[in-house]
C-alpha cells in the first residue's frame, strides 16, 4: 500500500507560550490550506479543493518526517480556508527536543501523507484533490504550502511517565498504525478502482507487455483511445500523462481549438454549422403582444476520418534483452512523432479555414506586418465590435512569423494616458520568442509557423472542433512468428469548421 500514499509538506509557523517552564507538546493549526496550488515537478499541480473530504481522521499518527511515530492528532476542524487540527507529541525525550526545536524555528512545518480516492483535473492540469485517507501529519522543516501555519504550541500538564510507560505507550501506538493501516488497505482494495496503466512502471514495460500478448496491455489500449481528447485523466498513472503532455507541448495550434472524441464507427464526422443568426432579445412592449421574433439558420456538412502514423522495428532481441528505459525511448519518439504530424494538419486545416472567413474580416490601416501600436489598438476594438455582432470572442490571435517578428518589435511614441496593456504605462504586452507565443495588448498571440506572409486572424477556440482517437497507445504488432516485430503507433482524426463566424482575419482593404 506504501506505493499509493502520497505526502505534501506544509509550512507550519510555531507561536510558544510558557516556553521557559512548559513543555509545549500540544500543538494547534491548519494542516492542508485549501485553493493553495504547488508544483509536483515533472507530476503536475496540486491544490485541495474546500469540500474535500477527508477520510481516517479518527486513526491518524504524528511522525517525524514521516520516519515513525512520535505522537497522535486529537482533533480536527474543516473550515472555509483548510482542515484545522490539534496534536499532542509524546512525553519522551525526542519529544520534548521536537519541542524546543518548534520554539527556534527549526520545525516550522508539516507534511501530509495520504491516500488520493478521488480527484479531477482542470484545463490547465492542477490536480484537484477531492477526497483523500489521511494517514499521518509529520513535523518536518521543509515547506511547500506557504500558507498553512501553526497557531498555538502550548504546554499540557500531565502524570509524567516512566521509562517503561513510555515503551508501552509507543509499542501501543505501533500496533495499533499496523492494524489501522492493514484494515485501511483492505478496505481501500475492495472499493478504490486500480489506475489505468499503474501495472506497468513505464511505457516500456508496457511495450513488453504487448509484445508477450498480455491480455491487460490488449485492453489497455482499447481503453486509452480517447486519452488524448478528453480532458479527464485522472484515473491514470503518471507515465500516462507524461506521453500525454508529450504530445499536448508539441501541438500548440490544436491546443487553440476544442476536441472531442471521435464516433466509434464511420469514416466521415456529419456536424452543424451555424450560417445565419437573426435571434434577437427585446423588452416586451406591452402585456400580451409578441415578443421578438428570431431565427436560426443551420448547415449540416461533415469531415473526413483521416488515419496519422508511424512504425519503426524492433528485434526480438532488443526487446527482451533491453531495460525498459530504451524501449520508453523508442515509444517517446513516434508519440513525438505522432505529435508533429497532427499539428502540421492542423496548422494546413487552420490557414484553409482562415482564408474560407473572408467574409468576416476587419479591416485595418496597414498590413498586419506593418500595424504601429495605436492601429493595433484601433484593430482590436474593431474586431471586439464585429466578433461581439456574432456571439463570438476574440480568442487567440493567430499570425504569421513575420507579423509575430513586428509585434515583437512595435513600439510607442510618448506616454498613453489610459493603460491598455494591463503592464504599466508604454508597456504593450511580452513576448515569449522561444516559446512563440505572447500578449499583445491583453490578447493571446500564437505564431502559426509556415502560415502566409501578413497572416493575423482571431481565432474563437469554439470555430474549429477537432475529433481525434488512438495516438500514443495505439501499438500495433506485427510479424509475431519473425525475431524482428514492427510497431506503429496511430491515431484517427477529423477536423471541421464548427462556428465560422469565429474566425476573424485582419487585413488592409484590397
Amino acid at each position: 500500500m506504501s506505493e499509493n500514499v502520497e505526502r505534501r509538506t506544509i509550512t507550519m509557523r510555531f507561536e510558544c507560550r510558557d516556553a521557559s517552564d512548559g513543555k509545549g507538546l500540544d500543538i494547534e493549526g491548519r494542516a492542508v490550506p485549501f485553493g493553495d496550488v504547488i508544483s509536483l515537478g515533472w507530476a503536475g499541480s496540486e491544490t485541495f479543493d474546500p469540500d474535500c473530504v477527508f477520510d481516517g481522521l479518527d486513526n491518524v499518527k504524528l511522525t517525524i518526517d514521516h520516519d515513525h511515530v512520535v505522537g497522535r492528532a486529537t482533533g480536527f476542524d474543516q473550515r472555509d480556508d483548510g482542515l484545522y487540527m490539534t496534536a499532542h507529541i509524546s512525553d519522551t525525550t525526542e519529544g520534548r527536543d521536537i519541542a524546543q526545536l518548534m520554539r527556534d524555528g527549526a520545525i516550522d512545518s508539516m507534511s501530509v501523507g495520504f491516500i488520493p480516492n478521488e480527484d479531477s483535473v482542470d484545463k490547465s492540469g492542477v490536480i484537484h484533490r477531492r477526497r483523500v485517507t489521511l494517514m499521518e501529519v509529520a513535523v518536518t522543516g521543509l515547506p511547500a504550502y506557504e500558507n498553512a501555519k501553526i497557531t498555538n504550541q502550548r504546554n499540557r500538564k500531565e502524570p509524567i511517565m516512566d521509562i517503561d510507560q513510555i515503551m508501552q505507550r509507543l509499542d501501543d501506538l505501533e500496533t495499533s498504525t499496523r492494524s489501522g493501516l492493514a484494515d485501511l488497505d483492505k478496505r481501500i482494495g475492495a472499493n478504490r478502482p486500480a489506475v489505468m496503466g499503474a501495472q506497468w512502471r513505464n511505457a516500456g514495460d508496457y511495450l513488453k507487455a504487448l509484445t508477450h500478448g498480455d491480455e491487460s496491455a490488449v485492453e489497455f489500449m482499447k481503453q486509452s483511445r480517447d486519452f488524448i481528447s478528453s480532458s479527464d485523466v485522472n484515473n491514470v498513472s503518471v507515465w500516462v500523462r507524461d506521453h500525454i503532455r508529450l504530445v499536448e507541448s508539441r501541438r500548440k495550434v490544436m491546443n487553440l481549438f476544442t476536441h472531442e472524441a471521435l464516433p466509434a464507427t464511420g469514416m466521415t464526422v456529419e456536424y452543424l454549422t451555424l450560417d445565419a443568426n437573426s435571434m434577437k432579445v427585446a423588452k416586451q412592449a406591452t402585456e400580451g403582444t409578441a415578443l421578438t421574433y428570431g431565427e436560426l439558420s443551420f448547415g449540416s456538412t461533415s469531415a473526413s476520418v483521416d488515419t496519422y502514423g508511424g512504425y519503426t522495428s524492433l528485434s526480438r532481441q532488443v526487446i527482451e534483452r533491453s531495460t525498459s528505459p530504451a524501449l520508453t525511448t523508442a515509444l517517446r519518439a513516434l508519440t513525438i512523432a505522432y505529435a508533429v504530424a497532427t499539428e502540421d494538419a492542423a496548422r494546413t486545416y487552420l490557414a484553409s479555414a482562415i482564408t474560407g472567413a473572408a467574409a468576416n474580416k476587419v479591416t485595418t490601416a496597414a498590413a498586419p506586418s506593418a500595424l504601429t501600436a495605436d492601429q493595433w489598438i484601433d484593430a482590436i476594438i474593431d474586431a471586439a465590435d464585429a466578433v461581439d455582432e456574432r456571439g463570438a470572442q476574440l480568442g487567440t490571435l493567430a499570425v504569421s512569423p513575420d507579423v509575430f517578428k513586428a509585434i515583437a518589435k512595435v513600439s510607442r511614441d510618448g506616454s498613453a494616458l489610459m493603460d491598455v496593456s494591463g503592464q504599466g504605462a508604454d508597456v504593450l504586452g511580452n513576448v515569449d520568442l522561444t516559446g512563440i507565443t505572447g500578449r499583445l495588448l491583453r490578447i493571446t498571440v500564437q505564431m502559426i509557423p509556415d502560415a502566409t506572409a501578413d497572416t493575423a486572424a482571431f481565432i474563437d477556440p469554439d470555430s474549429v472542433t477537432i475529433w481525434e482517437s488512438g495516438g500514443p497507445f495505439q501499438l500495433q504488432q506485427m510479424n509475431v512468428t519473425t525475431l524482428v516485430n514492427d510497431y506503429s503507433v496511430y491515431g484517427y482524426m477529423a477536423m471541421g469548421t464548427t462556428f465560422p463566424g469565429g474566425i476573424t482575419p485582419l487585413g488592409a482593404a484590397d
